[in-house]
């Protein structure tokens, strides 16, 4: 046994023993790559996000105003702002959004009359005042799709066209948009 040498504690520097540390280190490479990719991913995609404002539909809002009122229509409701979201058809505020809106209703008169502001025919108005001489009510009230917002006037002793109105306006904002919209 003249040819074989014993083994003397180099046992490390063995070519069979390098093989599998070479392995696990290359694995643990990869992971750690990987990781890293991934984290770059999801920091991009964050970044970017954030970058994109929100898409919500425009608040559905009108300011309309009432200035002159007719023996058959009563006030003629008109909308002088072009921006409003909200539209006018057949001397009423059309309502497309379910949800809560914020009513405002202001105007003085030349002589006392009794007014009321409806949402829906047979129903309770949403507001109903008496003999007065000016009006000024806030409300926030739930409406629904296809609901029609009109005033209704009752003169007493004189002609609707004989009336007449300073500052009459009246106030619709949608306070809860992402419901039912059409």
């Amino acid at each position: 046994m003249e040819g074989v040498q014993p083994l003397d504690g180099n046992e490390g520097n063995a070519p069979g023993l390098r093989f599998p540390m070479n392995k696990l280190l290359l694995a643990v490479s990869v992971i750690q790559g990987l990781g890293l990719a991934l984290c770059l991913t999801y920091v991009c995609l964050h970044f970017q996000a954030s970058q994109v404002p929100p898409q919500y539909p425009p608040i559905q809002s009108i300011r309309a105003q009432f200035t002159k009122c007719d023996n058959e229509k009563g006030f003629i409701i008109t909308s002088p702002s072009q921006d409003a979201t909200m539209k006018l058809q057949d001397n009423s505020v059309l309502i497309r959004c379910d949800g809560f809106y914020l009513v405002s209703l202001k105007g003085y008169f030349s002589q006392e009359l009794s007014l009321s502001l409806h949402y829906r025919k047979g129903r309770e108005p949403l507001f109903s005042l008496s003999k007065v001489k000016y009006v000024s009510s806030i409300a926030v009230v739930y409406l629904a799709f296809k609901d029609k917002i009109y005033l209704n006037v009752t003169t007493h002793n004189t002609s609707c066209e004989d009336i007449q109105v300073n500052g009459g306006e009246l106030i619709l904002i949608h306070q809860n948009p992402g419901g039912f919209c059409a």
